[in-house]
C-alpha cells in the first residue's frame, strides 16, 4: 500500500514539472542564404504537370526522391555541394522574405555552426511545393494546393554533429500568390565558432564555460520554478 501511494506521488511531481521548451533555431523572416535568381526554368522539367515543378497542377503530390536541378545550375551553383563557396546569386545573411515572385522558384539556406544538437526538427508551410536536404542530402519533398498552413510540413532532420551544417530549400510556386513559414527547433543545441575560424584553446575554454553557465542558469531557473 505503501509503495502504491510512493508511486503515485511521484508520478503527480512528474505531471507537474515544467516541461523543458524545445530550442528556437530558426523562425520565419530570420536570415539566411536566398537566391531569386531561378525564375521559371524549372517549369515542365522532373515529369511535367505530375511532377515537382508544374505550371498549374495543383494536386497532393509527395516525392521521395531529389529533384533534378540541373536546367537551373547556373543559378543555383555548388549549393548542394559546396555552400561554402556560393555563387553571385546568391544573398548573404539575408532576411528571408515570406513571398516571392509568383509561378517562379527560389532557394532558402540556413546555416548552423555547432558543438552539439538533438533532435531537430523543421516545421514548415509553403505555396505551393518545398523541397528540403540537409547537407546536400535529400530529405523530404512535397507540393499542394491553396494557400500556405504553418506546420503543413514537419520534416524530422535529426541530431547535428559538431561542425557546420546547411538546412537547404527550395520553394516552388505555380500560381498567382505563393508564401512561406518556417520554425526549426532542437531539444538541445550547443553553438559552435564559424567554419572559418579554428578556435584557440582559450576561445574553445570560453565556448564550454558559455555551455555550462547557460546550464546552470536553466538549472537554477528550473529549481525556481519548480511546483
Amino acid at each position: 500500500m505503501h509503495r502504491k501511494v510512493a508511486t503515485l506521488a511521484i508520478l503527480a511531481v512528474m505531471a507537474g514539472s515544467p516541461a523543458v521548451a524545445a530550442v528556437i533555431l530558426v523562425q520565419t523572416g530570420d536570415p539566411g542564404y536566398y537566391n531569386n535568381t531561378i525564375g521559371t526554368v524549372l517549369n515542365g522539367t522532373n515529369g511535367g504537370e505530375t511532377g515537382p515543378f508544374p505550371v498549374s497542377n495543383d494536386s497532393n503530390l509527395t516525392f521521395p526522391v531529389a529533384p533534378d536541378l540541373s536546367a537551373a545550375s547556373s543559378a543555383l551553383g555548388n549549393w548542394l555541394t559546396d555552400p561554402l563557396n556560393l555563387n553571385s546569386n546568391w544573398q548573404a545573411l539575408a532576411a528571408i522574405p515570406n513571398s516571392w515572385t509568383p509561378g517562379s522558384e527560389v532557394a532558402v539556406m540556413y546555416q548552423f555552426n555547432t558543438l552539439s544538437a538533438t533532435n531537430v526538427v523543421a516545421s514548415l508551410g509553403v505555396d505551393n511545393g518545398i523541397f528540403v536536404w540537409l547537407d546536400g542530402t535529400y530529405l523530404f519533398g512535397a507540393r499542394g494546393p491553396g494557400s500556405f498552413v504553418f506546420g503543413e510540413y514537419v520534416v524530422p532532420v535529426g541530431d547535428l554533429t559538431a561542425g557546420t551544417h546547411f538546412l537547404q530549400l527550395l520553394l516552388e510556386d505555380h500560381g498567382s500568390i505563393n508564401g512561406y513559414a518556417v520554425q526549426v527547433t532542437a531539444d538541445t543545441f550547443i553553438p559552435g565558432p564559424p567554419p572559418s575560424e579554428v578556435p584557440e584553446p582559450s576561445t574553445y575554454a570560453l565556448f564550454l564555460i558559455g555551455a555550462a553557465t547557460l546550464g546552470a542558469n536553466w538549472w537554477h531557473t528550473r529549481r525556481t520554478t519548480r511546483p
